[in-house]
């Protein structure tokens, strides 16, 4: 397995703020965690919602591989996940795509919306 080399920008813990009409009283922004941790494999991160409603939450990044080059076109990757209140899941943000190569996230946008 290639060594990795992950930046996690702050966009990363940066939920969307989105407030709900039939819960304006809860922003999703304040009801859901996203705790990150780096693994060997890329970002793992544990997404918990204690919002009072269900959430669909996505994760979109861009992998990077050693010896990429301008010309190099983006490697975009996105994870998506559904909550029901009080639930949480992990998931990984990787760059399998780059195989053996050193590899870096980037470009990481992370929202979370009420189901509805």
């Amino acid at each position: 397995m290639g060594r990795v080399s992950i930046a996690v920008s702050c966009a990363l813990l940066a939920l969307g703020a989105s407030l709900s009409t039939s819960h304006a009283a809860q922003a999703v922004s304040e009801c859901v965690k996203v705790e990150p941790e780096a693994s060997a494999r890329g970002m793992a991160l544990r997404v918990r919602n204690q919002c009072e409603f269900t959430v669909r939450c996505e994760l979109r990044w861009s992998v990077r591989c050693e010896d990429d080059t301008a010309e190099t076109p983006e490697r975009p990757m996105s994870l998506e996940v559904r909550l029901a209140p009080s639930h949480a899941r992990e998931v990984l943000a990787s760059g399998e795509a780059c195989g053996e190569r050193l590899w870096e996230i980037a470009d990481d946008v992370w929202e979370c919306k009420e189901v509805r």
